[in-house]
């Protein structure tokens, strides 16, 4: 009776909102990101993956490195909190694979802790590389910021800066670990981004700027805020920073693991996550830096999921991957987005998040994106040019 029921509420809804889905569009990628929370154990695992499965996704990406913590055997991270004598990554791939889904292995890149508390292993990142970290227009650190502070200021957590070359090794050779010791299928960065303008005036960076221009970051960002012709040299210059940890990504991975994927979860306006987040995606994908991107359209108004669904695809988009929110709304809305994308030559969707989905609403996705199409990435030679000069 509630699949009946909630089956009905979904027609109503369509009904009301003149949403038609019932279009011939094939869902090639139907992924869901699956949050480390469910990592902890074998049956919370077994259970993320049978509800998958049910959904008729074809695969996840799996966050094994959230809080630079390893849910996996790791000689570079501090171990998370899990079972012993347990590897949540193997088993991942143990049950996932027989299942028919992909396994990507989810890695926060410039995001290393959330908590309101530090970490409690001194090998972590947090402590023994304190002069790794973004700080704000004050010289603050983003190691310093309380909670409460992270949420006023948009920002997340401490936050690593991609203009220190030993970050980006850093993150560089975390990913080559997992690739070259596990059989995953990708790697996929998450937070490979600043938090926003007012961040990233550590003394590396902003020392490097100068050297490079004659120009003090600070002091362009007193006189002018966030426009202005010098404000656009040093928006360039952070976009370049990213780039740049990409590149390096992409450099060990050709070297170290040539058949493993790199994707990237992006904000999904392609212009904003350029001039506000320093997160050129478009040229990413243009260049073939990356395999794909899952754009991030986690909005609950259907009119700005549309935008959102139009703006995402304008570039390469077989290559991109529609991303959606069920944790903050109905499936029902988030799927008019979805559809959308997909409308608009989307690669398939990704669903923020697979711990989110109820048991209930299996079927509806299922009936929403099908079971076929193929989650094949053609590589761009380009990229092999690319990183052997």
């Amino acid at each position: 009776m509630t699949e009946v029921r909630i089956g009905l509420i979904f027609l109503l809804v369509l009904v009301v909102t003149g949403t038609n889905f019932a279009v011939d569009i094939v869902c090639d990628c139907r992924y869901f990101w699956m949050v480390r929370d469910a990592l902890e154990t074998p049956e919370s695992i077994d259970s993320m993956i049978n509800r998958a499965a049910e959904a008729g996704a074809n695969g996840i990406i799996v966050q094994v490195a959230g809080r630079a913590e390893a849910y996996y055997t790791s000689s570079i991270l501090p171990m998370a909190n899990f079972q012993d004598d347990f590897d949540p990554l193997a088993y991942t791939i143990a049950r996932a694979r027989p299942r028919g889904l992909e396994v990507h292995a989810w890695v926060n890149a410039f995001l290393v802790w959330s908590a309101p508390y530090p970490p409690a292993d001194s090998l972590h990142v947090w402590h023994s590389h304190p002069d790794w970290f973004m700080t704000d227009r004050f010289n603050r650190s983003t190691r310093e910021y309380t909670r409460d502070e992270c949420d006023r200021n948009s920002l997340v957590g401490a936050t690593l800066s991609p203009a220190i070359p030993e970050v980006r090794e850093f993150i560089a050779d975390v990913a080559a670990e997992i690739a070259v010791n596990y059989s995953v299928d990708g790697i996929h960065l998450d937070y490979i981004r600043y938090p926003n303008p007012s961040f990233g005036f550590e003394f590396q960076s902003s020392g490097k700027f100068f050297l490079e221009t004659g120009l003090d970051p600070l002091d362009i960002f007193r006189r002018y805020g966030e426009t202005g012709e010098l404000v656009d040299m040093w928006s360039l210059w952070k976009i370049d920073q990213v780039t740049m940890t990409v590149e390096t990504i992409r450099s060990v991975l050709r070297s170290e693991a040539p058949g493993v994927l790199l994707s990237c979860a992006v904000m999904a306006d392609p212009n904003e996550a350029r001039s506000h987040y320093s997160c050129d995606w478009r040229s990413w994908l243009e260049s073939g830096l990356v395999d794909f991107v899952c754009t991030m359209a986690y909005t609950t108004n259907t009119v700005k999921a549309k935008e959102l669904a139009v703006l995402g695809t304008t570039v390469c988009p077989e290559r991109v991957i529609h991303g959606i929110g069920i944790y903050n709304q109905p499936m029902s809305t988030a799927f008019v987005g979805a559809a959308e994308a997909l409308a608009n030559g989307g690669r398939g969707i990704c669903i923020f998040s697979l711990n989110s989905l109820s048991s209930d609403s299996t079927w509806m996705l299922r009936n929403f994106w099908g079971q076929t199409g193929s989650t094949d990435h053609s590589l761009d030679s380009a990229v092999f040019h690319r990183v052997s000069n």
